[in-house]
């Protein structure tokens, strides 16, 4: 059953994250958005955060056409809500999801 109260828009750009505020401040970390909503993002990244973190998640790729209204944010602070490891294409990466908490 799904959850998600928003409809979700497919996308494949990249982006960079970091924890908002930390000792690994400048620290940053790469990866894909595969889909966005009003209220958050998904992301295959290339390193695992913690669950409870606060991250500023900045797309570095195109838009493809989404508003804010849709869900694309060039800079956005979100909330990892989940992430756990995946294979993709005989790599590892964290599918992570995140929630915004300040647009």
């Amino acid at each position: 059953m799904e959850k998600r109260a928003t409809t979700r828009y497919l996308i494949n750009t990249s982006v960079v994250c970091r924890y908002l505020n930390s000792a690994q401040f400048g620290e940053t970390v790469g990866g894909i958005m595969k889909n966005c909503c009003a209220n958050g993002l998904y992301a295959e990244l290339a390193a695992c955060f913690k669950t409870g973190g606060v991250l500023v998640v900045r797309a570095t790729g195109a838009s493809w056409g989404y508003s804010r209204e849709e869900g694309f944010h060039s800079l956005a602070i979100a909330e990892v809500k989940w992430s756990r490891p995946i294979t993709v294409a005989g790599e590892t990466c964290y599918a992570t999801g995140l929630k915004y908490v300040m647009i």
